[in-house]
C-alpha cells in the first residue's frame, strides 16, 4: 500500500511537472526569474503529495452524517469465545491485506534499492561540500584591492564576507545560512576592473535571490526521487533559469554586455566549475546560449495582466484541486451527537441488574415503540448503541466498562416514537450510570470497504436477499437469521444486511472502523469464514474481563491456518478492505458509576 501511495504521488508529481513545462513556454519572453519560481514549484511539488491536500481538504468541517439503522431492527449477537466489546484503538494491526512473500521481497528489494541510491548521491555531495568549505577555511578576507573596492561599491560587505583562495573553483557563493564569497587569487590576473565589478554583481545577485537556499532544497528532492529523471531535468531548468536570472540583472546594473560576456568566457576557461548547485557560480547553465542572450541585450518583458492571471489560475487549480477533492469525498464517519444527555425522553419503567452468569450470549433487542431488552451488555456497548457509533468511537472510561455485564428491561411510554430511541437510551445511562462524556475529531486509521472486482460483480456468499427485515423475525439459533446478524469465533452470517450494518461487524474482526464505499444499497444475505488473526488484542479479553474461552462451542471454529477475514471479505464476498486514515468524531467517556441494583 506504501508503493501505491508512492506511484500515485509520482505519477501526479509528473503530471504536474509536464503541465508546468508547457506554462514555461508561455512565460518565454518574460524575465527569468519567473521562469525560476516556476520550475521551483514543480520541484516542491515533489516534496508535497496530493494526498497531504487532499488530507487538509478532508478536514473542512462539512461532514455528513450516515444514516443510523432503523431502531426497531432486532439484533441478535451470539458470541462465541469473543466478547462482544471493542477492540482498543492502538493495537497491533493487521498485515496489508493482499501481501504474499513475494511482494514482501520486491517492496524489501525496492526499499532497500531506493536507500542506497539516496545514501550514495547524499555521500557524493558531502564529499564536494567538505572540498569547498576547506578551501573557504583556508582562504583570507579581503581588505584592500580594487576587488575589495568593487566590492565595496556594490554593497558587498553587508551582505556577506569575501574571502580569497588558491583554489582553482570559479568565484561562488558557498553557505545557505552564513553565506560566503570565495574568491580565487589568480582571477585577478585575468580579469580587469570592469570584469571584476561584473563577476561580483553576478555573486551579489545570487545572495539576494537566495539561490543556494532553494537549489538546497531542490537537492532534497534529487536525493530522494533520485530514479526519476524529471527531477534532475528539472534540476538543470532551474540552474539554467537561475543563472539567466542573474545575467539579467548584472546587464540591467549598467555593465556592458561584451564585457560581462568576456568575463564570463575567461572564468570559465582559467577556473572549475562549482561541484555543487547549491555553491551558486558563475559559470553554470549552457555557456554558448548564456552568452548568445547577453549579447542579444534584449530586455525581457515583465507580467502582464493575463500572464499574472494565468499563474493565479494554475497555483489555485494545483492546490485548490486535491483540497477540495478531499473535502467532497473524503470517507466520513458518522458524527457524534453533540445534544449528550436529555432528561425529556426517558424510558418509562426500567430495571437495571448486574449479570455475573459468565455466560457466552449477548442479546440486545429493541422491539417496535421503543422498549428496550439487553442481556449480558457492557455499558461500552449500550454507549455505542446510544450514541450510534462504531466500535473506535468510544474511548476512555473506567476498566469496568467493557467487562462487567448487565441485564436492563427498559418500557418507554405508550405511542412513544422510535426516533426518541437514542435520546431514551442516553438518559438511561446518564440516570442509572452517572455517565459523563465530551466529543473529540481524531485522526485514526480505518479500512474503506470497496468493490474488489473490477466489474463490479459479487462474491459468491454475497446475496440480495429476498427477506423484508421490516417484518422482524428472528432466526433459530444457530442458523442464519431470518433478519440480523450471527457472529461466531471466525463465522460471520447475516441475512437481509446492509452494507452499513455489515461494515460494523467487520470493524470488530478487523481492529479498525470499517467505511461503506461500495455503493451498494438494500439488504444482502451473506456467510463468511475466516480464521481470527490470534494477534489482535481486545478490549474485555483475557483476566479480569471479558467472556471466558468456551472450548466446546469453539469446536467448530476455522482451524488457525485458514484464510485471513481480508481474504475472505475478497474471496467470499467480492469486496475489499482498504487501509485508509479518516477524521473520526470520537466519543470520550470521562466518568462512570456503578449503578445501583433496582
Amino acid at each position: 500500500m506504501t508503493f501505491d501511495y508512492l506511484i500515485d504521488h509520482l505519477w501526479q508529481s509528473t503530471i504536474v511537472a509536464a503541465a508546468i513545462a508547457l506554462l514555461t513556454l508561455a512565460f518565454r519572453r518574460t524575465q527569468a526569474q519567473t521562469r525560476y519560481w516556476i520550475w521551483f514549484a514543480a520541484s516542491l511539488k515533489f516534496l508535497i503529495p496530493f494526498a497531504a491536500l487532499t488530507a487538509l481538504g478532508a478536514q473542512l468541517e462539512w461532514r455528513n452524517a450516515l444514516p443510523p439503522p432503523p431502531p426497531e431492527l432486532t439484533f441478535a449477537i451470539e458470541v462465541v469465545s469473543q466478547p462482544f466489546s471493542a477492540p482498543d484503538v492502538n493495537v497491533a494491526l493487521p498485515h496489508a491485506i493482499d501481501a504474499d512473500d513475494g511482494v514482501s521481497f520486491v517492496t524489501v528489494a525496492a526499499a532497500a534499492i531506493w536507500m542506497l541510491g539516496s545514501v550514495t548521491i547524499l555521500t557524493v555531495w558531502v564529499l564536494r561540500w567538505r572540498r569547498v568549505s576547506a578551501a573557504v577555511r583556508a582562504g583570507a578576507p579581503i581588505g584592500s584591492g580594487r576587488v575589495h573596492d568593487a566590492f565595496h561599491r556594490l554593497g558587498g560587505f553587508s551582505r556577506l564576507p569575501l574571502v580569497a583562495s588558491d583554489t582553482s573553483l570559479e568565484p561562488g557563493v558557498f553557505g545557505i545560512v552564513r553565506p560566503v564569497l570565495l574568491w580565487p587569487r589568480d582571477i585577478d590576473l585575468r580579469l580587469d576592473d570592469a570584469q571584476v565589478h561584473a563577476i561580483l554583481a553576478h555573486e551579489l545577485a545570487h545572495v539576494r535571490r537566495r539561490d543556494n537556499l532553494t537549489a538546497g532544497l531542490h537537492m532534497v528532492v534529487e536525493a530522494v526521487f533520485w530514479f526519476h529523471p524529471l527531477v534532475w531535468w528539472i534540476g538543470s531548468r532551474l540552474v539554467n533559469e537561475r543563472e539567466r536570472a542573474c545575467d539579467e540583472e548584472v546587464v540591467r546594473l549598467g555593465n556592458e554586455p561584451h564585457v560581462y560576456a568576456e568575463s564570463i568566457l575567461k572564468t570559465c576557461q582559467f577556473f572549475v566549475e562549482s561541484p555543487l548547485s547549491c555553491v551558486s557560480g558563475v559559470t553554470g547553465s549552457d555557456l554558448k546560449k548564456r552568452i548568445e542572450r547577453i549579447m542579444a541585450d534584449r530586455p525581457a518583458t515583465g507580467l502582464n495582466a493575463w500572464r499574472k492571471t494565468a499563474l493565479t489560475t494554475a497555483a489555485a487549480v494545483t492546490l485548490a484541486a486535491p483540497v477540495a477533492i478531499g473535502a467532497l469525498s473524503a470517507p466520513r464517519l458518522p458524527a457524534v451527537d453533540r445534544a449528550l444527555t436529555t432528561s425529556n425522553s426517558a424510558f418509562e419503567e426500567m430495571t437495571v441488574k448486574p449479570n455475573k452468569t459468565g455466560a457466552m450470549r449477548v442479546l440486545m433487542q429493541v422491539a417496535p415503540g421503543g422498549a428496550w431488552q439487553a442481556t449480558n451488555v457492557t455499558l461500552e456497548s449500550m454507549v455505542r448503541l446510544a450514541y450510534r457509533l462504531q466500535d473506535f468511537q468510544v474511548i476512555g472510561g473506567p476498566h469496568w466498562i467493557t467487562s462487567e455485564r448487565f441485564d436492563i428491561l427498559a418500557k418507554s411510554a405508550a405511542g412513544a416514537p422510535p426516533s426518541e430511541f437514542p435520546q431514551r437510551m442516553r438518559s438511561l445511562l446518564a440516570e442509572h450510570f452517572n455517565l459523563k462524556v465530551h466529543n473529540e475529531t481524531r485522526e485514526l486509521p480505518v479500512y474503506a470497504l470497496v468493490l474488489a472486482r473490477a466489474d463490479g460483480s459479487r462474491g459468491p456468499r454475497l446475496t440480495p436477499s429476498i427477506v423484508d427485515c421490516e417484518a422482524l423475525v428472528r432466526g433459530e439459533p444457530g442458523e442464519r437469521p431470518a433478519c440480523g446478524m450471527t457472529i461466531r469465533f471466525g463465522h460471520m452470517r447475516g441475512s437481509g444486511v446492509t452494507m452499513s450494518q455489515l461494515v460494523g461487524s467487520l470493524a470488530q474482526q478487523t481492529g479498525r472502523t470499517v467505511l461503506d464505499r461500495t455503493g451498494l444499497t438494500g439488504g444482502f444475505d451473506y456467510d463468511l469464514e475466516f480464521a481470527p488473526d490470534p494477534t489482535l488484542v481486545r478490549r474485555g479479553t483475557g483476566p479480569g474481563g471479558g467472556f471466558p474461552r468456551d472450548p466446546v462451542a469453539s469446536q467448530g471454529a476455522p482451524e488457525s491456518d485458514g484464510v485471513s477475514i481480508f481474504a475472505a471479505v475478497q474471496e467470499q464476498l467480492g469486496l475489499k478492505l482498504d487501509p485508509q486514515r479518516a477524521p473520526v468524531d470520537v466519543l470520550v467517556i470521562d466518568s462512570a458509576e456503578r449503578p445501583t441494583e433496582n
